[in-house]
């Protein structure tokens, strides 16, 4: 049966007043300075996108540990020298009346600094990124964040470590999902040691393309382990990384190899040669819209936490229909709030019904060389 939920209501989420349900979802900006600090241009980008309505910010990608980013110029928690400028970014937030939540996160084999795969790493190497993920949820809270949320999605460590695609150990620490699930667990348990009221969320895979990847089945079971251990909220996402990774919609080959940098450097008389093989071999998904939301649903019919749906949710229309006709708690957009940070408030005063993001994802592709920004086509 359909609700009828206003989207635009005051609302609270795990214990955080949020403004409305349309939360902005973590995005990658490049807006990091040679330390890992908020830049400038970080905080007004932040600052629109606290004027511009939505009910709450869930930051880019925060490093736990320096060098575990999948780019430079992203942004760090990995000590509390970086409290300072973070805690900027918080009041500056806070301002405007708006909630922020700290995106933690490792990028394991797709770190900067060398490869960290789950499967060769050691054990004393696993709890040590274990204890950083929780100093980073300790010092997240001290910083002023509303919360924390872990990134177990997109082919990062933790999202490797619960893939049966990626973990292939055969200890405590891989093979059984109870086992693959171990090390979020125990991150879970170490932050509700010194933090048991703070509202932890995390950010997990609904599905995954590659063989033996988390299907929604599996993925269902994994969100009750995450309820069970103490998670407040879960974002349903998807990919390991593969093709376009969670972003459904066109891609920008040619942009590609101006921009990423494993294309960038193939040779400029082999790039004729090269460009209709990548053309060919680049998989965009279908659909463009509401694509995670089956998995979600499954997840939000087996859990009693906060559900939040992300992944092609662009118009009023799409986001009424989530959380009315489907029954999920909230949404997260991110796309549309590039090329609009006051989306949502052009959705509440009436002024605009449907994003003009155009799904063309140059954006996901030129920020690994230029701070984040909206193409519209033009890669």
């Amino acid at each position: 049966m359909a609700r009828n939920i206003d989207v635009f209501a005051p609302t609270d989420l795990a214990r955080i007043a949020i403004n409305n349900r349309i939360i902005r979802s973590a995005t990658d900006e490049g807006m990091a300075d040679e330390n890992g600090a908020p830049t400038e241009l970080f905080m007004k980008t932040y600052k629109k996108l606290a004027d511009g309505g939505v009910g709450c910010i869930i930051t880019t990608y925060m490093g736990v540990i320096d060098g575990a980013v999948p780019m430079h110029n992203m942004i760090l928690i990995d000590s509390d020298e970086k409290m300072g400028k973070l805690s900027e970014l918080v009041d500056l937030v806070h301002s405007s009346g708006c909630p922020i939540i700290s995106q933690i996160a490792h990028a394991g084999t797709r770190s900067i600094s060398g490869k960290v795969d789950i499967s060769k790493i050691d054990v004393g190497e696993i709890r040590h990124i274990r204890d950083a993920f929780v100093s980073a949820a300790i010092r997240a809270s001290r910083i002023g964040f509303d919360g924390v949320q872990i990134h177990c999605a997109h082919g990062y460590f933790l999202s490797e470590c619960l893939s049966p695609h990626t973990n292939k150990r055969k200890d405590d620490w891989g093979g059984s999902e109870e086992n693959r699930f171990r090390i979020l667990a125990e991150i879970v348990q170490g932050i509700r040691a010194e933090l048991p009221d703070y509202p932890v969320f995390v950010k997990m895979n609904g599905s995954e393309r590659a063989k033996n990847g988390i299907k929604p089945e599996t993925a269902v079971s994994i969100a009750k382990r995450m309820e069970a251990v103490g998670i407040d909220g879960i974002e349903v996402s998807c990919s390991l990384g593969e093709g376009m990774g969670p972003m459904h919609g066109d891609a920008p080959v040619d942009m590609m190899f101006d921009d990423y940098p494993s294309l960038a450097r193939i040779p400029k008389f082999l790039v004729p040669l090269v460009k209709p093989i990548i053309r060919r071999t680049v998989k965009v998904d279908e659909p463009r819209k509401l694509y995670n939301l089956p998995a979600t649903k499954l997840i939000r019919d087996a859990v009693s936490i906060p559900v939040i749906a992300v992944g092609g949710i662009h118009d009023l229309s799409e986001i009424e229909e989530v959380i009315n006709d489907h029954g999920i708690d909230y949404v997260a957009m991110s796309r549309p709030l590039i090329l609009e940070p006051d989306l949502i408030s052009k959705y509440r005063s009436g002024k605009s019904h449907q994003s003009k993001c155009i799904h063309c994802n140059c954006c996901i592709i030129g920020v690994h060389q230029r701070p984040l920004k909206c193409y519209y086509g033009r890669g």
